[in-house]
């Protein structure tokens, strides 16, 4: 990928922290010590959760899941992903994450080859919602953060960790003057949170409209994914 962050002595940089119960969190860079850590989440708990990657029995496609392993690490070696921890009688734990990307008009991500059958379905359907409408020309921008997976161990969720990890893009765009972020949402909670930290849906596609453009997906109507960003200008 063109962009790649220089990290130095500052990093990893902290932007937001709290304490709740006892115990301190903290929203900051993840750095690279973690990064396996980092996987190991996305693998055992994204994957198995997440609604399209779920639908598509993304876990049970050994192709699929070597595929966007190496996509995630080439993701993480941008650093800009952004992690939550907890903090109890001194013990550091990785309790979420969001895997960032800045991405760019000219070398769309990723730029390794898609393969498995799940991860093709999974995604055909985030490249159909963003052919509807572009995040950067709706935006207006050559540069924007993007997103690959936002994730929480499923013992810390309910403590809305992912609004706050949402909150904290802006703080992670400044310094490098990127002045918008975009994510596919493909699940209500998640675009209820979204909604709620400043960002509105600017495509949306049904699980049926997937389907009948032939993805392997039910035909739900009721259920969508949604392309949403959030501008800080």
């Amino acid at each position: 990928m063109g962009f790649v962050r220089k990290w130095d002595s500052s990093c990893p940089r902290v932007y937001d922290s709290w304490h709740s119960n006892g115990a301190k969190w903290s929203i900051q860079d993840l750095p690279p010590e973690d990064d396996k850590k980092a996987l190991h989440l996305l693998i055992n708990y994204l994957i198995p959760d997440e609604p399209l990657c779920s639908l598509s029995k993304f876990i049970d496609d050994p192709e699929s899941l070597k595929c966007i392993t190496d996509i995630w690490r080439e993701c993480l070696r941008q650093r800009m992903t952004l992690a939550c921890y907890i903090e109890e009688e001194g013990e550091k734990t990785l309790a979420a994450l969001n895997v960032c990307i800045v991405d760019d008009v000219d070398e769309r991500f990723p730029t390794i080859k898609v393969e498995g059958e799940a991860w093709k379905n999974v995604f055909s359907a985030m490249e159909y919602v963003q052919r509807k409408c572009d995040p950067f020309k709706y935006l207006g921008c050559s540069r924007i953060l993007n997103a690959f997976g936002l994730v929480v161990k499923k013992e810390y969720r309910g403590q809305k960790l992912g609004s706050r990890i949402l909150s904290a893009r802006e703080l992670l765009c400044h310094p490098h003057g990127i002045q918008a972020t975009s994510t596919i949402f493909s699940g209500p909670a998640s675009q209820i949170s979204a909604v709620r930290c400043g960002f509105k849906p600017i495509s949306e596609a049904s699980l049926k409209e997937l389907a009948e453009n032939g993805l392997k997906y039910p035909p739900d109507e009721n259920r969508s994914i949604k392309l949403m960003v959030k501008s800080f200008v």
